[in-house]
């Protein structure tokens, strides 16, 4: 895989198009990009594939449409498939099994009446707030990449 930190850095709508391409997973002309990947018009949906096709990520078929060649690492993000997910979201999905796992400590206890020491209160709140805040970031990393 190539890396973003070694090649130029795509503006957000060479971003856009090659992230619709990496989903889409087969040939599509300029115009589909367009009008898939929100493009104003398509010569901007061409200019885009061409920087891409430079760049080696992409390349084109005899029918004159376009297919991914590579996938690029993203600094920040991990593909799963054709999805990009943002490492946050990871870090914040392990905290939440780390809470489920802690919830049913402590159900356990509650149920079989044994003593829950307050410094489990304690673990089990950071894990809540944790959780959360990878989350939100998550959330606002996906919004607005940055690349």
């Amino acid at each position: 895989m190539l890396s973003l930190e070694t090649e130029k850095e795509p503006n957000a709508t060479t971003l856009q198009t090659y992230l619709y391409l990496v989903r889409v997973g087969k040939p599509v002309g300029p115009r589909d990009l367009m009008r898939g990947a929100n493009l104003s018009s398509p010569s901007v949906a061409y200019r885009n594939l061409q920087k891409l096709v430079e760049q080696g990520l992409v390349e084109k078929d005899t029918y004159g449409n376009y297919i991914v060649k590579k996938k690029i690492r993203i600094k920040g993000y991990l593909w799963f498939g054709k999805t990009l997910v943002p490492t946050f979201a990871i870090f914040g999905f392990i905290f939440i099994a780390v809470l489920a796992a802690e919830l049913a400590v402590l159900t356990i206890h509650l149920i079989l009446g044994g003593s829950i020491e307050e410094s489990f209160w304690l673990l089990t709140i950071v894990t809540v707030v944790a959780a959360a805040i990878f989350l939100i970031e998550a959330l606002r990393f996906r919004k607005k990449p940055n690349f």
